[in-house]
């Protein structure tokens, strides 16, 4: 693990001084992902952070991220490495108002005061790039044995064996 960055930062300040961050963090930090990884203790993901203010006077991040998390596919039900690589840029702020009037192409960070951890950022950022559904990408389906052939009824079948057996009857008058 490489650390190039504090633990939290307040953003109007990174983006007045032009800051960026970068380093590795290891899975195990990252507590939100527990839950969702197959083995939380392994997995590293890499990360560029980088604020400014835009010409609207707006706190804007650029965040990139990369790395592999470990994922149970829901088809096969066995492990895989799930590649994320993501890039977003983020509008920093603290009301909802103001979230409204960022530009189209920033997604909004809603914060409650101006204090940013960096590790919750970045959590985030994956959570969001990870699949619905995850599934291998050379996985295929669970069988539970043979495929049995659909029942299907046929009302007339008795019918048509009636009028076989009539039309063969020996004993039948004409």
């Amino acid at each position: 693990m490489s650390k190039d960055y504090p633990d939290s930062i307040n953003p109007l300040k990174a983006a007045q001084g032009g800051r960026r961050f970068s380093g590795t963090l290891p899975l195990a930090r990252l507590h939100r992902l527990h839950d969702v990884a197959a083995d939380p203790e392994r997995g590293e993901f890499a990360f560029q952070l980088s604020f400014c203010l835009d010409e609207y006077g707006n706190v804007r991040a650029e965040l990139g991220v990369s790395g592999e998390l470990i994922l149970v596919c829901q088809r096969s039900l066995k492990t895989y490495a799930q590649p994320i690589e993501s890039h977003s840029v983020l509008g920093i702020v603290t009301d909802e108002r103001a979230a409204e009037a960022l530009p189209e192409d920033y997604e909004p960070l809603l914060i409650q005061e101006w204090r940013l951890r960096i590790e919750d950022v970045i959590a985030e950022e994956i959570l969001l790039s990870l699949p619905l559904v995850p599934r291998a990408p050379d996985s295929c389906p669970v069988s539970a044995g043979p495929a049995a052939a659909p029942k299907t009824y046929k009302p007339f079948a008795e019918l048509a064996e009636l009028a076989a057996k009539a039309d063969t009857d020996p004993f039948k008058q004409e």
